[in-house]
């Protein structure tokens, strides 16, 4: 275990840096902004863009995979929207109304972990060859996770506002994702790789060297991110954080290995993709669609401390090592 936390600790010590820089006023204002977006739409497309580029199409091409994952975060997203859900006063229809967009954002919250900014710094940290399956997994949540929620929450607010157009919420969800720096660069990088030229040096040096800032500052900008959020752990904000933290993992651990029968090193960085704490999206998404995020903002922050312990028990359980 010590072994273990040799590579979790240094990772999430980048997450408390930028927590305790915030809280602690160090960082001028606006600096939370500037280090988001410079990994949003630099830093992180750059480095994914690299990967995705310089694989062989086959290496993203795992259905077992796949349907693993997507299987196990299609049912913590939907069983965490029943719960919302389950025994609450029948109220008017606005309640109704706000009660359903809240189940879907806490669903979100349940299922859509922190990959790109946690899970790809990982990766690196454990062996480059884990970084296929990692992309892969950030596919799924994208394509599948966010995507489903956006429309729920969509379709909700355009029901309380009598007008319910299925091609208009597609439109609004397809255009989102369409805008994404991630979808793009991956796209981009399958475009490449499915062409297969050989990437000039000039760029192929530009993009590992912007490419190489994503990790660090994106696990800084998580904590950063954090920083000025208060942490109260009410029992929403503990069955949230129970979903993400025990009941995904468990969950994908059991798809993987038991029901789809995926390869044992995909398995582990699957089981590893699931157990990291909830992203900060899930908290944008809902703020968006005027949800209260108190509940969720707390589970992301606790969460995120809390996954120390469990991130190192899954990568201790599953054998994995740094290369």
């Amino acid at each position: 275990m010590l072994r273990v936390l040799e590579i979790t600790f240094p990772v999430f010590a980048l997450v408390f840096c930028g927590f305790f820089g915030q809280r602690w006023r160090i960082l001028p204002e606006r600096a939370v902004e500037g280090i988001n977006a410079f990994v949003f739409f630099f830093a992180l497309p750059a480095m994914l863009f690299r990967v995705v580029a310089t694989q062989p199409l086959a290496s993203f091409v795992d259905w077992r995979f796949a349907a693993a994952y997507v299987t196990g975060g299609l049912i913590v997203l939907l069983l965490t929207r029943a719960a919302a859900l389950g025994g609450a006063p029948p109220g008017d229809d606005r309640q109704r109304s706000a009660r359903r967009s809240q189940a879907a954002a806490f669903g979100l919250s349940a299922s859509h972990g922190n990959l790109g900014y946690m899970g790809i710094p990982l990766a690196i940290e454990l062996g480059r060859q884990y970084l296929p399956t990692m992309i892969l997994a950030i596919v799924c949540d994208i394509f599948v996770l966010i995507t489903l929620s956006i429309a729920l929450l969509e379709l909700n607010r355009r029901r309380s506002q009598g007008r319910q157009s299925a091609p208009r919420i597609a439109l609004v969800v397809g255009s989102g994702l369409a805008r994404s720096p991630l979808v793009l660069s991956i796209g981009l990088g399958l475009a490449w790789s499915l062409a297969a030229p050989e990437m000039p040096e000039t760029m192929d040096n530009f993009t590992r060297i912007l490419g190489s800032a994503a990790g660090p500052c994106a696990l800084f900008a998580i904590g950063a991110s954090l920083g000025d959020r208060r942490i109260v752990i009410d029992h929403a904000v503990a069955a949230l954080i129970t979903f993400k933290l025990v009941v995904h993992p468990a969950l994908a651990a059991v798809l993987m290995l038991f029901v789809f029968s995926v390869d044992p090193a995909s398995a582990a960085v699957g089981v590893l993709a699931a157990s990291l704490p909830g992203a900060s999206n899930s908290f944008i998404i809902a703020r968006r669609y005027g949800v209260d995020t108190r509940e969720i903002s707390a589970a992301t922050l606790a969460g995120t401390f809390i996954a120390l312990a469990t991130v190192s028990l899954v990568i201790w359980a599953f054998g994995l090592r740094a290369a």
